[in-house]
């Protein structure tokens, strides 16, 4: 609150004060004294050359001529007087006036600090905000992250619910089956043994009836049919049995393969459960990068806060040398009229007031040593300055070299969070044993240095990326195949325009009148394809092309002209029938014309059946040309 209250009464001070306008007053003043200045040193050579011819006259002459001198020196003294009154005038004014202004250079020094903080409170409040908007972005962090292990957890829970239940199913099933293959089983073998048996007693019987049939042929015929038919019975019993054996052994394979897959199963989840522990160990490890980045940060926060204070002094220290610089430069104009007082000073010892040797002698020497003491000081501050200039350039160097190493440590700074985003795309191809070895210091150093603040960016970060980089891999998949699909449509289309423009040129050989070039000359050589299809023609075809070019050159205009305009005419199918037509057209017309004026003509001669004339028949001239126009006269 002082300083504010200080800071304003300093301002309405100097605004009282209005600076420019005690500038131009002092000017002006300057200008005032220097004229005085220049007016006195006249008069004082003038009362110089009096006193020095009032001195050369004689004792009686001069007691006429001292009043008039002794009136020339009371104006003179009067002249100083003013001079000085004026001066003294001038000065204290100016003294009023900035006898209770206070010392602009502790407020322009405050005033410069609160500009340098305000820049700095600016750009906190912009990384405030940015870190704000940051964290309501990632609000929900916690609640989300619950909910994903809440829902791993029931994930794993009903998958090991489904496979317990799908063991105890098939392991039912299993026993089901094996109790009815081992019932079918004992069935099979005693229906085995039972046909076994009965063929036994049928092969008997067999032989039985054999022997009975050799002595008795006819009487037991259907006898044998009844066995045979027993034994055809017996034979498809077999084989129903033999197939169902081997249905059931299909079956029992199916079964031993679905058990292989439940136990693949299991596999699949013991790999499930390696997986989830890799990543974990890959979270450990990324818990250690993320104190590392974070220990990196603090140490580019120090070295930024380090490099700005030490900018910031820096800057302060140059405007300390600037400042002095300009008090020096100050110092050298006010010095600047030596030679100026150094002339009027030789005037003044050429005029004599009475002044001893003595006196001369110790002005001179007082002036050789203030001469001295000037130059000094002049080679003094030249000297400081010529420092203050090495010393700036020196500054300036170090805030180059401190930008250049502040953009190194941002570099790496971003190449280590591009090599952090890096580590979970290149994670799954780390060894377990690395894993393991890593696992156990990432945990101490996140118990010891990670911020859990963090965390959750990176985390979030890294599912980003890994989402990005599978969408850009899809992506560029996708345009690989677009692209060599496209490259081969190019191909297939530039041979056919090939073949398309060999042909076109093949069909318009065919012309009428033969002609070499039946497209306009613009069009060929805006072709692509016109360079493709000379460079494979025969170098004699394209020698017979120049040649008539050659000598269609030769030709007058007129040729020329009627040449381009039979090609013209000639040249499509739609400029052939417009000339036909027009010839046509052209040939009706003049019909028409032509038996209109017959027409025409025969309406003028005169009849011969009312004039009683013979029309000329008896003088010969009867149908002759030359008569028709005597008669249309």
């Amino acid at each position: 609150m002082s300083a504010s209250s200080s800071f304003d009464k300093a301002l309405q001070l100097w605004t009282e004060i209005d600076l420019p306008l005690l500038q131009k007053r002092l000017d002006e003043n300057g200008l005032a004294v220097k004229e005085d200045q220049k007016a006195s040193l006249v008069s004082r050579k003038n009362l110089a050359a009096k006193t020095k011819d009032f001195k050369k006259l004689d004792d009686s002459e001069k007691l006429s001529e001292i009043k008039p001198l002794l009136k020339l020196y009371q104006n003179e003294i009067d002249k100083l007087t003013n001079q000085k009154k004026s001066v003294e005038g001038h000065f204290f004014e100016v003294y009023r006036v900035l006898s209770e202004a206070p010392d602009p250079k502790p407020l322009l020094q405050i005033s410069l600090d609160s500009v340098i903080k305000s820049a700095e409170v600016d750009e906190l409040n912009e990384q405030l905000q940015q870190v704000t908007t940051e964290l309501n972005k990632r609000a929900d962090y916690d609640q989300i992250k619950q909910r994903l292990l809440q829902l791993e957890q029931s994930q794993a829970e009903t998958l090991s619910q489904r496979v317990k239940a799908k063991e105890d199913e098939y392991k039912s099933i299993i026993e089901e089956k094996e109790s009815n293959w081992s019932d079918k089983e004992r069935q099979l073998q005693k229906q085995l043994a039972d046909a076994q048996k009965q063929i036994e007693e049928l092969r008997t019987n067999n032989e039985v009836s054999e022997l009975q049939a050799s002595n008795n042929l006819g009487s037991n015929d259907k006898a044998s049919a009844a066995v045979l038919a027993e034994l055809d019975f017996v034979h498809r019993e077999a084989e129903s049995s033999k197939k169902r054996c081997y249905e059931l052994e299909k079956r029992n394979e199916l079964l031993r393969s679905k058990l292989a897959t439940a136990e693949s199963d299991s596999k699949v989840l013991e790999m499930e459960a390696g997986f989830k522990k890799q990543v974990s160990e890959l979270e450990g490890e990324n818990s250690l990068l993320v104190a590392n980045l974070d220990q990196v940060r603090s140490k580019l926060d120090q070295v930024l806060a380090e490099k700005t204070a030490q900018s910031s002094n820096e800057i302060k220290h140059v405007q300390q040398l600037t400042e002095e610089l300009s008090k020096v430069k100050r110092k050298l104009e006010k010095v600047h009229d030596y030679e100026e007082l150094k002339h009027e000073l030789q005037l003044l010892r050429q005029l004599e007031f009475g002044v001893d040797d003595d006196e001369d002698t110790a002005v001179n020497s007082q002036l050789v040593t203030r001469n001295k003491q000037l130059t000094n000081q002049v080679v003094e501050l030249r000297e400081s300055s010529a420092q203050f200039q090495q010393q700036i350039t020196t500054l300036q160097q170090q805030v180059e070299a401190t930008s250049t190493e502040l953009q190194r440590v941002k570099k790496l700074n971003v190449k280590l969070e591009e090599d952090l985003a890096g580590v979970d795309t290149s994670g799954s191809r780390f060894n377990d044993t690395g894993s393991m070895m890593s696992f156990a210091p990432s945990v101490a150093t996140q118990e010891s240095s990670a911020q859990p603040s963090i965390l959750p960016i990176i985390t979030k970060q890294r599912d980003r990326f890994r989402d990005r980089n599978a969408e850009l891999e899809d992506e560029a998949k996708r345009l690989n195949t677009t692209i060599a699909e496209l490259k081969r449509q190019v191909g297939h289309l530039k041979q056919d325009n090939e073949q398309l423009y060999e042909r076109t040129q093949y069909m318009a050989s065919f012309s009428n009148n033969k002609a070499k070039r039946l497209t306009p000359k613009a069009n060929l050589h805006d072709n692509p394809y016109r360079e493709q299809y000379e460079s494979k023609m025969h170098p004699v075809e394209q020698f017979r092309i120049q040649e008539q070019e050659r000598i269609s050159s030769g030709l007058n205009p007129i040729e020329r002209l009627f040449i381009s305009l039979t090609r013209t005419i000639l040249a499509t199918r739609l400029t052939r029938m417009v000339f036909f037509f027009y010839c046509l057209g052209l040939h009706l017309v003049v019909m028409m014309v032509t038996i209109y004026s017959m027409s025409v003509s025969s309406g003028y001669v005169p009849d011969v059946s009312h004039r009683g004339s013979s029309g000329g028949l008896a003088s010969g001239q009867v149908g002759r040309p030359d008569t028709l126009g005597k008669v249309v006269e």
